[in-house]
């Protein structure tokens, strides 16, 4: 029964993608009976197909299609507002994961597995249930903006009169002084009456570094610069320091301002007006980014970052939930004064000051209209670091809050909805998909290794044709994500496949941040430089030395398998699959290498100080302590499992040999292996900036010593004023980061949704009579 399940929610699900490719996009009405008719149909033509291509019972196809079109009332019941296609393919994902996973937990229980391999089995299902409820998320998110024909939120309140007081905030550390005063000058240009734009240089040791910028800064009647050493807190703490000394105290708005980051003059004036609304405490606009034209590596890089922003955060503003990314966003003083300032445990203060906002009950806003351009990190090494900053600190952010994100938690304090606590906590986990396919991928090494070794395998088997569900999961996810990155940005399909191997390269650097955030409190803060290292192939490969090492040995372990023990062409591609996903970071690092960079960003990379190595030996021999910490007890089971087989009610594992004689354009398909395949995100695309730059944490206990500012009539201290009355939460007590960890420029959080993450579909392995897939 299951099994024709399956074979009918695979043909849903290939029929849904086709449709979706093809003209999800231009389809722009919706209306319930619509909706429930295409998909009605869609059910139909699956139903006769799989019956008659398979031979199946009509009982059993019956319930199939009962199945597929009850997730489709489901989902046009919660997303009317969705064009037909939208919701036909979310409810063939549905009712596809449904069956697949039903057929997992069948095939576990009623297979006769000894205790080691049910074990080993039900920790594979766990994996797969955790791997499609992400990617569920992911199609959600991807359909929400893409197949959405109006807005379910209100339309905001804007006075273009209402000019409040504005403080644009600049936190330096160790920037080349010609591009923070660049950065300066287009603050100068913003045409807004009333502005003032402060410069905290922090921790700057050499005072050739800061002093022509506080040089220029001399004089100039809407700049002051200050220069302040023994700050801790990293980026958060200059802002706190900023906020409580530095600040006009008749400033209403702050807004913060990467170093290198070039402003357009209409920015306040098209932004401010929406703080009208008394119940607005923040407000966020795309971080984007220049001098990146003409350049493969950056053009990717570029595509990569533009999902978050031009779907993540779109589809979370529906719902009152976005994340506010610092740099290029506005946030009302009593609000982030009500909250105690930034907190400064937390290595993306930014996106965790969001999350309390909209507990306390305040409202968020997304416009979807760039004002202002970066530089991105210049060489793979910093983008891998920037990466696993924002990694990680999304990890500190759901470690903190994650009771608060339950649904089923009741807190008088907690005014996040449903919906909110769905989208932030979704945001956190989604970095997880890294993990696990990590987990896959080793449990296909170790299916290779048993099979050449033992030469079977006794773990949950898969009969026949039902391989291709798996299969027809991880060709959707690839298409869906493809076909939403390029809808969403207006890019072409090269560029689209080059983003997706973007975001594929992070999977290992995520894995590790992820690993490292679930057992430290405090975060490895490493600057994002703009220098970039040699033109060689030697410098890509010490850039992507650990991914590089895994693809070889997958690629090397795949060719043994299908030579040695002949094992079919599907489970080789599962490992060059594997493979390619971790090859990607070579591919990346060799775009970058052979990079020729605009001359103004080669003269930057001149003036900018090479410090910190950005792959640290720790942070990788730490990572790969608790990879091995984490995976071992599975991969104990996986050998107990395949050696010690026990009793099976179906034939213990044999290599399938083909024979000449078998006819029918199926009969391959008894050869086929079980898959569970695995494709994982890596980061979240989208976020990002070349981050924000600083400060370095000392054992000083003020913050304030060593102050250097620039005179100027207005300058005034700004006393903290009492918390906003409606404002209920408050900030943890800040813990100071390891002093013995270098600091640099703070990342720009990414989502704890996830940018920087792929939206791609996730679907995990399964290990077979003959093969397990990631």
């Amino acid at each position: 029964m299951l099994l024709a399940w399956t074979l009918t929610c695979l043909v849903a699900l290939g029929v849904s993608t086709l449709l979706l490719i093809s003209l999800g996009h231009w389809l722009r009405f919706s209306f319930r009976l619509a909706g429930l008719i295409v998909i009605a149909a869609v059910v139909v033509l699956a139903g006769q197909v799989s019956g008659s291509l398979w031979q199946l019972p009509s009982p059993y196809v019956l319930q199939a299609e009962f199945l597929l079109f009850a997730c489709g009332v489901v989902v046009v019941a919660l997303r009317p507002r969705w064009n037909p296609l939208g919701q036909v393919f979310l409810a063939s994902f549905l009712g596809a994961a449904i069956a697949y996973l039903a057929l997992a937990v069948q095939l576990t229980f009623g297979s006769g597995l000894s205790v080691a391999g049910m074990a080993a089995s039900v920790l594979l299902f766990l994996l797969e249930a955790s791997a499609l409820t992400i990617s569920g998320y992911f199609t959600f998110e991807s359909l929400d903006v893409t197949t959405r024909t109006r807005t379910t939120r209100p339309e905001p309140a804007f006075d273009p009169e209402f000019h409040p007081r504005v403080s644009l905030q600049v936190a330096a550390y160790n920037e080349p002084p010609d591009m923070l005063i660049e950065t300066i000058q287009s603050l100068e240009a913003i045409e807004y009456p009333n502005l003032e734009i402060l410069i905290i240089d922090n921790n700057t040791e050499d005072r050739e570094t800061w002093g022509p910028v506080e040089e220029y800064c001399r004089d100039r009647p809407r700049v002051r610069f200050f220069h302040v050493d023994n700050v801790e807190g990293f980026k958060a703490g200059a802002l706190n320091l900023s906020l409580r000394e530095f600040t006009d105290p008749a400033a209403e708005i702050i807004g913060i301002v990467d170093a290198d980051y070039l402003v357009d003059p209409e920015y306040l004036r098209e932004t401010v007006g929406y703080f009208i609304d008394p119940d607005l405490a923040f407000l966020q606009t795309p971080q984007d980014y220049r001098d990146w034209e003409g350049d493969p590596y950056l053009t990717a890089c570029y595509d990569a970052y533009r999902y978050f922003f031009a779907t993540s955060m779109p589809s979370r503003n529906e719902r009152n939930s976005i994340i506010f990314a610092g740099t290029m966003g506005l946030i009302r003083r009593s609000a982030l004064e009500g909250l105690q300032g930034w907190d400064e445990w937390c290595i993306t203060e930014d996106a965790e000051a969001s999350l309390r906002l909209l507990k306390a009950g305040w409202s968020g806003l997304y416009l979807h209209q760039s004002f202002g351009r970066g530089i991105m990190p210049l060489t793979f090494s910093a983008l891998k670091s920037q990466r696993f900053r924002w990694c990680f600190g999304g990890i500190q952010i759901l470690r903190k809050h994650l009771g608060e994100l339950l649904p089923w938690r009741k807190d008088p304090g907690n005014q996040l909805s449903v919906p909110q606590r769905l989208d932030y906590l979704f945001g956190g986990v989604q970095w997880f998909t890294d993990v696990l396919y990590l987990g896959f991928t080793l449990v296909l090494a170790m299916t290779g290794l048993l099979l050449l070794l033992t030469g079977r395998l006794a773990l949950r088997p898969l009969l026949g044709a039902a391989v291709l569900l798996p299969a027809t999961l991880i060709g959707s996810g690839v298409l869906r994500a493809l076909w939403a990155l390029r809808k969403s940005t207006g890019i072409g399909m090269r560029r689209a496949v080059f983003a997706f191997s973007n975001w594929l390269s992070m999977s290992w650097t995520v894995s590790l941040a992820c690993l490292q955030a679930l057992v430290r409190s405090e975060g490895v803060f490493l600057r994002t430089p703009k220098w970039r290292g040699s033109h060689t192939i030697g410098e890509a490969l010490r850039a992507s030395r650990a991914e590089s090492l895994i693809a070889g040995a997958l690629v090397t372990l795949g060719v043994l398998v299908a030579v040695v023990r002949r094992s079919s062409l599907f489970l080789a591609f599962l490992f060059l699959w594997q493979a390619c996903v971790y090859a990607s970071a070579l591919f990346m690092a060799w775009l970058n290498v052979r990079a020729d960079l605009p001359a103004q960003l080669e003269r930057r990379q001149r003036t900018e100080e090479r410090r910190e190595r950005i792959r640290r030996l720790g942070p990788v021999v730490a990572g790969a302590a608790t990879v091995l910490a984490l995976e071992g007890i599975a991969l104990a089971v996986l050998f107990a499992g395949a050696l010690h087989p026990g009793t099976q009610t179906q034939q213990p594992f044999t290599i399938p040999h083909r024979n000449p004689t078998d006819a029918g354009p199926w009969s391959a398909l008894r050869h086929l292996p079980q898959t569970l395949p695995s494709l994982v995100p890596a980061g979240m695309p989208g976020v990002g900036s070349a981050d924000a730059p600083s400060p370095t944490p000392t054992s000083g206990s003020s913050p304030a010593p060593g102050v250097v500012a620039t005179p100027t009539p207005a300058t005034s201290a700004a006393p903290r004023t009492s918390p906003t009355p409606r404002t209920t939460a408050t900030a943890p007590t800040p813990v100071s980061p390891s002093p013995s960890v270098s600091a640099s420029a703070a990342p720009t959080p990414t989502p704890t949704a996830s940018p920087s993450r792929s939206p791609t579909s996730t679907v995990t392995p399964t290990v077979t009579s003959s093969a397990t897939t990631p």
